[in-house]
């Protein structure tokens, strides 16, 4: 959308409403002046809070109503300090043969909390050596340039990034190459840490494992901020804290590690060893002439693969979401390439040459337009992350549909394989050559019909560390006939698309009790086999679409405890949901799309104590104006009242709009 159409939607969106918007480290005048266009002032007693380092900021936006955030006093900033150095102590107490150096070290924060929280985090990895501590305190010493508090917390957290062991360094370095804030996903970065070689298998565990320990342990030193976790609380997205991304920016640079780049060719030097192209579409055709030690590269806007040509030591080519229509034959010229990502672009074939890049670790072909693989993919034996996927269209803000990819003859000859998604069966072969893959862990299979099902639950058993798996029939009248399947140990996600056997879900109680994540599709379940999935006890995520055929849903006392998110979309028959005391006692999020014959609110929704947010989507008027203000009974108002955020969310002229209801 563009810029001025934007603020009209937000100014005709907010219009005669209350509301209250956060604007957090807001560094330029420009950026408040760009989003205040569209804050209209509307006599609601509305607000806008902004946070900010810089006065010129605070000057423009807040005018007389400035408040500036004093230091922390003495003793809450010994309290956080010790909170962050000592964690593993009985009540956080400082040794008393550090406690001299110790306070002299808080003495020098002069009270900033940020510089705090690094300087502690850094202690904690310390050892308890008196030198120790005192030679950390006279590293913080500030030049008569550095008289703010902005320079002192960048000459701390300066420190901490020096004294991380070198693992731990290279893999932050690394997060220099992404633009400012963006949102990095953790598979993702994992696999680029695999692929440049800082990370190596312990004893029975996985190079990826082994770096999501790397990426918590960066998390843990406040060196990576957590955007997003899923269900479980693992790290789903992460981001690099501005001020550490200049840090780091900077000291890539100076040691020729890596380089965001977003200007001139002639700014760069040709030692540089990875490169990120931010803007500037187009500009790295001239770069490969001046860059003959590159080894990663990562295109944030450009559609050119000119560099190919030049740079035959490449390691990582990351192209997520470049204008790319296609991929030159050159690319099989890349011997040393681990990782290969065109993840969300227009390219609709791989190059048959894709067969010569031997030490291939990673593809990445999610949402492009390939409908099949060139036969060389099944040379490619160091292959690890097997990911493609054809995008069709978007079905709602959530789900996207997409279609799998055809693939050769042969795929049982990569043995190292521990993603496969989402490939399609073509024969019985198919089927009969993932029983090979016993290093699987995340499985995608889409195109299943009856006759395939006996074999492919054969093949699934054999995959001892499988931990998730899709499986999608070909036609609305395939049967996944998968009740004789003994699930893998470690399975904890489990997503099946189409016609279940019947009385399957009743094994699933004793059989899948490990479960964390389920997803069915299609799946038209009676009320008796819609009962035995209330009895999965670890069950964190349930999603639901077309999934059940009955006109009531009760979800009975005691069941699904531990359930956090419940996603139902698609219920065309379903007009009445109950909720029993103690059911769903940890429920976080409930979700409800296009069940257009569910007019009522859900008997018992005030039962569910912890229930953060209540969205609907495409969902009947009826439904809408009961959840409403104007339109709520006061019982109805007594129910929901403990419902943090009640959303509505429809389309007009092709946008996704959202209406408060709460």
């Amino acid at each position: 959308m563009e810029y001025r159409n934007l603020v009209e939607a937000l100014r005709s969106h907010l219009d005669r409403q209350r509301y209250l918007i956060v604007l957090d480290d807001v560094w330029q005048v420009s950026i408040w002046t760009d989003i205040s266009y569209a804050l209209i002032a509307n006599s609601c007693r509305s607000r806008i809070v902004i946070t900010t380092r810089m006065q010129e900021v605070a000057s423009v936006a807040g005018g007389s109503r400035v408040m500036r955030v004093d230091p922390l006093p003495e003793e809450m900033a010994w309290a956080l300090f010790c909170k962050k150095a000592f964690p593993r102590e009985e009540g956080s107490v400082c040794p008393p043969a550090l406690e001299h150096w110790a306070r002299r070290i808080v003495d020098k924060c002069e009270g900033l909390p940020l510089a705090i929280v690094a300087i502690g985090i850094l202690l904690s990895y310390r050892d308890r050596a008196e030198s120790t501590w005192k030679s950390m305190h006279d590293g913080l010493t500030w030049s008569t340039t550095e008289h703010t508090g902005l320079h002192r917390v960048s000459r701390i957290l300066s420190l901490s990034i020096r004294h991380l062991p070198y693992h731990l360094r290279n893999c932050l370095l690394y997060c220099s190459l992404f633009p400012d804030g963006y949102l990095i996903g953790r598979n993702r970065l994992i696999r680029l840490w695999v692929a440049e070689g800082f990370v190596k298998e312990r004893r029975e565990r996985s190079m990826e494992e082994v770096a999501e320990d790397y990426l918590n342990q960066l998390v843990g030193r406040c060196l990576l901020q957590v955007t997003h976790r899923n269900e479980s609380g693992r790290v789903r997205f992460c981001r690099v804290h501005d001020l550490i991304r200049e840090l780091i920016v900077a000291r890539s640079r100076e040691e020729h590690f890596a380089e965001a780049y977003d200007g001139e060719p002639e700014d760069l030097s040709d030692r540089i060893r990875r490169l990120s192209l931010l803007q500037g579409a187009g500009a790295d055709e001239r770069l490969s002439e001046k860059m003959p030690l590159l080894r990663s590269f990562l295109a944030f806007s450009s559609s050119s693969t000119s560099l190919l040509s030049k740079c035959r030591l490449i390691r990582v080519l990351d192209l997520y979401t470049a204008p790319l229509e296609s991929l030159p034959d050159e690319i099989g010229h890349l011997f040393d390439l681990r990782y290969l990502s065109i993840r969300r672009t227009n390219v609709r074939h791989l190059p048959k040459t894709l067969g010569s890049l031997q030490k291939l670790e990673t593809l990445d072909a999610v949402y492009t337009h390939i409908e099949e693989l060139p036969s060389g993919v099944t040379r490619l034996e160091s292959l690890r992350h097997l990911m493609v996927k054809k995008f069709h269209r978007q079905t709602s803000r959530y789900t996207v549909l997409s279609g799998g990819v055809v693939v050769p003859g042969g795929m049982d000859k990569l043995r190292g394989l521990q993603t496969m998604k989402a490939v399609v069966v073509g024969d019985e072969t198919t089927v009969r050559h993932l029983r090979r893959l016993t290093q699987m862990k995340s499985l995608d299979i889409r195109g299943v019909r009856t006759i395939h099902s006996k074999l492919l639950s054969a093949s699934i058993s054999k995959m001892d560390r499988l931990v998730r798996l899709v499986v999608m029939a070909r036609h609305k009248d395939d049967t996944l006939l998968l009740g004789n399947l003994t699930p893998p140990p470690r399975l904890r996600k489990l997503s099946l698309y189409g016609n279940l056997e019947k009385g399957m879900t009743s094994r699933w109680p004793d059989s899948l009790r490990a479960l964390t994540h389920l997803v069915l599709k299609m799946s038209r379940l009676k009320a008796d086999s819609l009962s035995s999935l209330m009895e999965l006890p670890n069950l964190v995520s349930l999603f639901l679409m077309q999934a059940y055929d009955g006109t009531e849903l009760c979800f009975r006392a005691g069941r699904l405890r531990k359930l956090k998110s419940l996603w139902l979309y698609d219920m065309i028959h379903l007009s009445r949901m109950e909720v029993e005391e103690n059911a769903l006692e940890s429920l976080r999020e409930l979700r409800l799309v296009r069940c257009g014959k569910l007019k009522t609110i859900p008997v018992g929704i005030e039962y569910l104590g912890r229930l953060q947010k209540l969205e609907l989507e495409s969902m009947p008027i009826e439904l809408v104006e009961k959840l409403q203000g104007g339109g709520q009974t006061e019982d109805d108002r007594m129910r929901l009242q403990h419902i943090p955020v009640i959303e509505n969310w429809f389309q007009r002229d092709g946008c996704w709009m959202e209406e408060r209801l709460s």
